[in-house]
């Protein structure tokens, strides 16, 4: 599953540079089909545009959001990636692709963040009055990473039936047995006798 989300990395870097080589920041969009076009903005916070603004101080000292974000991004990253790598023959495979999502979402803003300061955001959709926050591959991959884990959820652990690990345990010796006699064959006596009985010629 590490592939799949490098893949994914791949996919939201290779869709970013397309379109700051392609489209200007100008309100420029791409109409596509149901709903959807393609827009470049910046985005110096969070998914969908969230926590622009964030700054945290510490004493004298001011930490900016995006850096922050970054470094939090870089963080889950590291701890999903040492996860999947260490657990993948274990984990459901539903659970793998949920991660792979995660992890590849949250690589793919953090690259934006350290390296550009914010995130290329191009993703528009727009219904009606509706009109959703643009977003990128990053964004979507988290999104359908948390779906998918919630949906895993709802099924529950499958239920261990503990009486199957239970090996029935063979049938005691009664050692009693060993001790009687053996009993020749039925007609063996007879037989015997008859021999006995018979003179020699």
């Amino acid at each position: 599953m590490l592939l799949l989300a490098a893949a994914l990395v791949a996919l939201d870097q290779l869709s970013k540079a397309w379109v700051v080589a392609t489209l200007p920041r100008d309100g420029t969009e791409i109409p596509l089909a149901l709903g959807f076009g393609i827009t470049h903005t910046r985005n110096g916070g969070a998914a969908f545009g969230m926590l622009q603004d964030l700054e945290i101080k510490l004493g004298g000292l001011t930490i900016d959001g995006t850096l922050l974000l970054g470094l939090l991004s870089a963080a889950v990253s590291v701890v999903l990636g040492v996860y999947l790598w260490r657990s993948a023959k274990r984990l459901p495979t539903l659970l793998k692709v949920t991660l792979a999502l995660v992890l590849a979402g949250a690589a793919g803003n953090m690259l934006d963040r350290l390296r550009l300061g914010y995130v290329v955001d191009f993703v528009h959709f727009k219904v009606g009055s509706f009109d959703f926050p643009v977003f990128n591959v990053a964004d979507a991959c988290v999104v359908i990473g948390a779906l998918l884990l919630f949906v895993g959820s709802l099924g529950g652990e499958p239920r261990h039936d503990a009486r199957k690990d239970v090996k029935r345990a063979p049938a005691p010796r009664d050692h009693r047995l060993d001790e009687l006699p053996e009993v020749p064959p039925l007609g063996a006596g007879a037989q015997q006798q008859g021999d006995a009985s018979t003179p020699n010629t």
